[in-house]
């Protein structure tokens, strides 16, 4: 008996009953599927995988936040005509760049991939990544495949102090179930079928800026190991890539890099060119990209708008040069793509002011500063020293001549002094104490100060002897009833040392070193 005639002889009945199981089933899995999108952690990262489905690019951008902080897809169309996607997540793991490009390619054929490697350089062996690898597995369909590929190679390349919760990873529902909070998010709702077209290619204006130095003496010969089985995952990802015969431009973008880290990109750049592939670490070029660390960033690890219009038109520069993708600036079928552009101007008009504006308003520090340490009058420096830009360091010794003036008397109790006050540690931000130690206890204080919270200071006033150090230099001027540190926070660096005293008037007698 044929195939066909055996199924004809299956009862009509029993026929009915299987079609139904599955339908009920599908109908099962979808309505399970859609619960936990709505409570899962829903962001613009969750958005932004999302978003592919609807793209036609031929160019993906892999990555984490040094992703989407960087590369301006429509700007980059607008000057090249080159068609590209963010497929990035923030804290984006190591094992999740594997998974990303096979999630891409069941709805894209892009010609070329970019992928940023810094996750390499971060990765952790201890379990430390839970957070990365929740948001990097999470925003992909609870379907995919490459989502549990990822997982299973989490698991299996991964050192953990305690055995995690593995079922909650492949089924995030369990992890998330109480995020009730979502059913008061539209996004939620929106994303509750896991499909919504994201904005401007999955880019995102930042309206933030913050001072960094620009990274000294980090260039350097030397190869350093990846930690624990990182080259182990970095491996199977370039085995994978030459398999698919894939093309792939991996990068390190411009950011405060340290010599250790360098020495970890340099094993990097040799595994990827023993495998073929184009590696290009944009810190070895900040002259040719044009960055200025004091303008271009809003923290340490990523660029604002600024750095990334210089990024970006030096990367797809090298794209050109060195990529043979089209340009379909002009074709009927990319009309859409222009509407965006146009469109992204007006954002980034916004975004420019405001970022600006931003920079200035940390730059008038300086001049506050300058004229805090010229002025001679008390009450004048306590107006500009109270500002959210400058932390105080305080130290007063054995004892504390208390002045006779109201308004300097409210200064100092302001600070959390008395009359009664001696070996008194106060840290002071913005006019509001956020260290004080009772008196004559706890008499020496360690912390951290500055924008990034990364500048050591330590305080003592043990045995009537008063020291402030700030970055393990003393910078005390001298010792006195008060001892005041004025330390920029932008800057992350001392502007001002006073010493006050008690005058012959009554007033407090303010003066330096």
């Amino acid at each position: 008996m044929g195939l066909n005639e055996k199924i004809k002889s299956i009862p009509k009945d029993k026929v009915k009953s299987v079609i139904g199981f599955i339908v009920f089933m599908a109908l099962i899995l979808k309505v399970f599927c859609n619960v936990t999108y709505l409570f899962r952690n829903v962001t613009t990262d969750t958005w932004r995988i999302a978003g592919i489905k609807h793209e036609n690019v031929d160019m993906v951008y892999i990555g984490g936040s040094a992703a989407y902080c960087y590369w301006e897809p429509l700007k980059a169309w607008n000057d090249c005509g080159i068609t590209s996607y963010l497929y990035a997540t923030a804290g984006i793991e190591a094992e999740a760049i594997k998974a990303y490009m096979k999630e891409v390619r069941r709805t894209q054929e892009p010609q070329l991939y970019v992928v940023d490697v810094r996750t390499f350089q971060y990765y952790y062996g201890d379990g430390g990544a839970e957070w990365g690898t929740r948001n990097s597995t999470d925003n992909l369909e609870l379907t995919s495949s490459a989502r549990y590929g990822m997982l299973k190679e989490y698991f299996a390349t991964r050192e953990f102090k305690e055995d995690p919760d593995r079922l909650s990873y492949y089924l995030s529902i369990i992890k998330y179930h109480t995020n009730t909070e979502n059913l008061h998010s539209s996004l939620a709702w929106e994303l509750m079928d896991n499909d919504k077209v994201f904005p401007a290619k999955g880019w995102e204006w930042r309206e933030a800026y913050g001072y960094v130095e620009e990274p000294q003496g980090f260039e350097t010969d030397i190869r350093a190991d990846l930690l624990r089985n990182g080259k182990k995952v970095l491996i199977d990802l370039l085995d994978y890539c030459k398999d698919k015969q894939l093309n792939v431009l991996f990068v390190v973008c411009p950011y405060y890099i340290t010599e250790e880290e360098q020495q970890k990109y340099n094993l990097i750049r040799d595994t990827v060119k023993e495998y073929g592939f184009d590696f290009l670490n944009a810190n070895e070029c900040y002259d040719e990209i044009g960055i200025d660390f004091s303008t271009d960033f809003y923290n340490r690890n990523h660029v604002n708008l600024f750095g990334a219009k210089k990024y970006t038109e030096f990367l797809e520069k090298y794209i050109m040069d060195n990529y043979d993708l089209p340009d379909h600036r002009g074709d009927d079928h990319y009309v859409s793509w222009d509407e965006e552009y146009l469109k992204s101007l007006e954002d980034e008009n916004l975004c420019s002011e405001t970022v600006t504006n931003l920079r200035l308003d940390v730059e008038k520090g300086v001049t506050m500063a300058e004229q805090m340490r010229e002025t001679q009058n008390f009450s004048e420096w306590y107006t500009l020293a109270e500002d959210d830009r400058y932390t105080l360091l305080i130290a007063a010794g054995d004892s504390i001549n208390w002045p006779q003036n109201i308004a300097e008397q409210r200064i100092m109790e302001s600070w959390g002094l008395n009359k009664e006050s001696c070996r008194q540690i106060r840290v002071v931000n913005g006019g509001n104490v956020v260290h004080s130690n009772e008196v004559n206890q706890d008499l020496s204080r360690d912390g951290v100060i500055g924008i990034w919270e990364d500048i050591p200071y330590h305080i003592s006033v043990e045995e009537g002897e008063v020291s402030i150090l700030v970055n393990e230099e003393e910078v005390l001027s001298e010792q006195s009833d008060i001892n005041v540190v004025v330390f920029d926070n932008n800057y992350r660096r001392v502007v001002d040392v006073v010493s006050l005293g008690n005058g012959e008037d009554g007033k407090i007698c303010f003066y330096r070193k």
